[in-house]
């Protein structure tokens, strides 16, 4: 006979007794499938990597057994059809399993009621501020375009002459007479 770690997860739509009948049924499963069970350890409730089956947290259960390999088949079956009770279940060798030290985060409910249901608003940035972060990007423009080997920026547009409307058709005519 070969040591194992079973490993499962449920519903936290359970309450604690009814987490408690399902181990005991689980227990059941095990034993009809000819394991001796050493060890059922309840880790707690827990917050899942991702939602399964609309649940978003579960209950941890780890079991320690003996059976023969054989069985595992037996037991990976009668869990798996068992989706109302167990979400997921993992079966690994003991040596696989390593020690039994968890890293795990305790699940801590969040009570709302409390809370303020004025909308966030976000600062708006000082002036001073805006204008460093201008200066910032146009150095970093400035950077590029000389890795580039381009040429520098030119001037914001702030700085650009102030043109009359009829001397920037003259402009336009001769760009486009260059073209054609």
């Amino acid at each position: 006979m070969i040591e194992y770690e079973l490993m499962y997860i449920v519903p936290t739509s359970f309450t604690e007794e009814a987490v408690g009948n399902v181990e005991v049924s689980v227990s059941a499963i095990l034993t009809k499938a000819g394991a001796a069970i050493a060890k059922t350890v309840r880790l707690g409730k827990f917050r899942l990597a991702y939602p399964i089956k609309h649940q978003r947290h579960g209950h941890y259960v780890l079991v320690r057994f003996t059976a023969e390999p054989a069985a595992l088949a037996d037991i990976n079956n009668a869990l798996r059809l068992s989706p109302d009770q167990v979400l997921r279940h993992l079966i690994l060798k003991a040596e696989e399993a390593g020690e039994e030290k968890f890293d795990l985060v305790q699940f801590q409910e969040v009570t709302v009621e409390g809370r303020d249901d004025r909308t966030r608003r976000l600062k708006a940035a000082k002036p001073a501020e805006r204008a460093d972060k201008e200066k910032v990007v146009q150095a970093q423009k400035e950077g590029v375009a000389a890795l580039e080997g381009a040429e520098p920026a030119e001037a914001p547009a702030s700085a650009v002459e102030q043109l009359s409307p009829e001397e920037l058709q003259k402009k336009i005519d001769a760009a486009l007479e260059e073209k054609a």
